[in-house]
């Protein structure tokens, strides 16, 4: 049997995908025969109809885009760029609107704007206490706001150059205003808000701008009160580094606040990359990665491994630069988790090119999957075998005209996790946040559990029945323990300690605990001590079997097949004992080779043979946590 992480979210996209059809979201979004307005109204279509279908990719800064595309084959199909530099106190300078204008004339893609606004009076940058926006607006015929009017102009001529090259862009001014963090957002709500729409009134009516999408920065009420301008003057609402909790998150509180609106929702600004099985339930519009932050976590402010970055730019409901003209494409699947648990050391997973696609009536003529450079399979759907560890795959298509793409599939082969979706109970769930506690063993890295902020606080599961295990495995946030013990119990009274750890790292970390000498049916975190004020947060917690341990035979009382001698149109009757249930069957020929595998789960068992199985001898193997039998069949005509 193949278990795999392959969740519901991403099972939705392919249908959804399958139904709705891809084609059409290609676009050419830059017409040089057409006005700026033009574009713009091609752009904002665009963006209309691929909202809730895919989401797009960012990135700001452009000296990026090479890491991104030879770790990942692709490139962003938005890229960020920002005004900074261009008020007269600074000698800095500013070229991005000619880059944007690359970007989108000569690329292909979608620029966004913001700007990082240093004081209009000169006397402090953009996080200054010193320039006060309030009492600039009172008083129209102070320097002050002469000084606000003339750098809003300075931008508008800025704009301006991408008007005049026919160029459209997402504006985003005064982003992160309701963080109260830059001048323009510490004189409140109203100030802010009549700031806003006088650069929207000067842009429209003296600039003459009409390629720009207007997006506002909102925090929903998060920070406080929601400072919204209103809807005649912003097309879409975007959200910097959401939170994305399914009940509490940044997603539920825009559409309790904007659900009517009628606008597109976006993520302005973020760290970590969207995480596209979050996409079914969270269809943001678009996701722009800040700067540094997309290297790997050994960087200073790195918030990405390059797997993940590889994975989520080869994600098919993830659209890149690529995606953005019509072409030939290659997708190679779902990036996925399959675990083992018959305990052989490897998994028998599905590979799915049927994604790849073609243009101008191109045909796809092979697929081919590589791993480290080496063919492992062919065709649109093969199987293969794959170790423990995780599998990078490129998936290589050629069509008719001899033309080749690439794509990359991430499948990563675990130990069956003794954990996984079973029964949880905690001494107490932080309120509000919606982080409970079957978070921390639901096979997901994005959601988690956290405690209230004191001490002590545990965090058990029920295995179900006594297992042996040797290994543990705790995905920590931030909010980690400093002093913490992982205990045992066959009645949730009488706890023994495996093992006590003390003076643990601050900071997110995985603590593997290995060697340990389990045998219980509930198993515990017992934390007394936290490395920050906040609770004890944990993103997954893991438990495995010794696969090293002697396994026990079981008892021909307990385990019966009948027949011995079938044809493969006859099914094998196998009869289990309830103590020995679930149990994993694998079928292999005298050579080693597995042809069919499966998980029986009741005491009678009716087990249909494989269409693969010729005339010959065969023998099953079944095998639990605790118990391993192999039986004999034979094969005849």
């Amino acid at each position: 049997m193949i278990k795999s992480i392959l969740n519901r979210n991403a099972l939705l996209a392919i249908f959804l995908i399958s139904i709705l059809g891809i084609s059409h979201l290609n676009a050419q979004l830059y017409n040089p025969n057409h006005t700026a307005a033009q574009n713009k109204a091609t752009l904002l279509q665009y963006l209309k109809d691929v909202y809730g279908k895919k989401i797009i990719s960012g990135q700001m800064n452009d000296s990026y885009l090479n890491y991104i595309l030879t770790t990942t084959g692709r490139e962003p199909a938005m890229m960020g760029y920002d005004f900074d530099g261009i008020c007269p106190s600074q000698t800095k300078g500013n070229s991005d609107a000619e880059k944007a204008i690359n970007w989108v004339k000569n690329r292909g893609g979608i620029a966004q704007f913001n700007w990082h606004w240093i004081s209009p009076d000169a006397n402090g940058d953009y996080y200054t206490t010193n320039f006060n926006l309030a009492n600039a607006l009172a008083n129209t015929n102070s320097d002050s706001y002469k000084n606000i009017v003339r750098d809003i102009d300075l931008a508008g001529v800025q704009l301006k150059k991408l008007k005049d090259a026919g160029v459209a862009v997402i504006w985003r001014p005064l982003h992160e205003a309701e963080g109260k963090w830059f001048w323009w957002g510490m004189s409140g709500g109203n100030a802010c808000k009549a700031l806003y729409r006088l650069m929207f009134d000067r842009f429209k009516n003296v600039h003459q701008l009409d390629n720009l999408i207007w997006a506002w920065t909102s925090y929903g009420t998060t920070k406080g009160e929601n400072w919204y301008p209103g809807d005649d003057v912003v097309d879409m609402i975007v959200w910097d580094y959401p939170d994305y909790n399914k009940n509490t998150g940044s997603w539920v509180h825009y559409n309790q606040l904007f659900g009517s609106s009628g606008k597109l929702f976006g993520i302005g600004e973020d760290g970590t990359l969207f995480n596209p099985d979050l996409f079914a339930s969270q269809p943001w519009l678009y996701f722009l990665t800040w700067s540094y932050m997309v290297q790997e976590p050994t960087v200073k402010d790195g918030k990405n491994t390059k797997e993940w970055l590889l994975q989520v730019y080869n994600d098919p409901r993830v659209i890149t630069l690529e995606d953005l003209k019509p072409a030939n494409r290659a997708y190679a699947g779902y990036s996925s988790t399959h675990y083992d648990e018959n305990n052989d050391g490897q998994e028998t997973i599905s590979l799915d090119g049927s994604l790849s696609k073609t243009a101008n009536n191109d045909i796809i003529t092979s697929y081919n999957w590589y791993k480290n450079d080496v063919l492992i399979a062919t065709g649109v759907n093969p199987t293969v075998t794959l170790p423990l560890g995780t599998h990078i795959i490129k998936l290589t298509i050629t069509t008719q005209s001899g033309d080749s793409k690439s794509a990359y599939v991430i499948k990563s082969i675990k130990k069956y996790n003794l954990a996984l979706n079973k029964p949880v109970k905690v001494s107490a769930t932080e309120s509000n946040y919606g982080n409970v506690s079957t978070n921390a063993n639901d096979g997901n890295s994005a959601t988690r559990w956290s405690s209230t902020y004191n001490d002590p606080h545990w965090f058990q599961i029920d295995l179900g029945s006594k297992k042996a295990f040797n290994e543990v495995v705790i995905h920590w946030q931030n909010a980690s323990a400093k002093n913490y013990s992982i205990q045992q119990s066959d009645n949730e009274s009488d706890w023994s300690t495996l093992i006590q750890l003390n003076d643990m790292k601050t900071g997110t970390r995985i603590d593997t605990l290995k060697n340990l000498t389990g045998n219980a049916r509930y198993i515990r975190m017992y934390g007394t001590a936290r490395t920050t004020q906040w609770g004890y947060s944990i993103f997954e917690f893991e438990v495995y079997a010794n696969t090293n341990t002697a396994l026990r035979g079981i008892n021909s009382e307990k385990l019966k097949i009948q027949p011995n001698t079938l044809s493969r149109n006859d099914k094998l009757q196998v009869t289990c004992s309830t103590d020995i249930l679930p149990l994993n069957f694998s079928i292999f020929n005298v050579t080693g080779q597995v042809i069919q595998k499966g998980k029986l789960v009741e005491n009678s068992n009716s087990v249909s043979l494989s269409e693969n199985l010729e005339q010959g001898i065969y023998f099953v193997k079944f095998m639990s946590s605790l118990n391993s039998d192999t039986r004999q069949i034979l094969i005849k005509n």
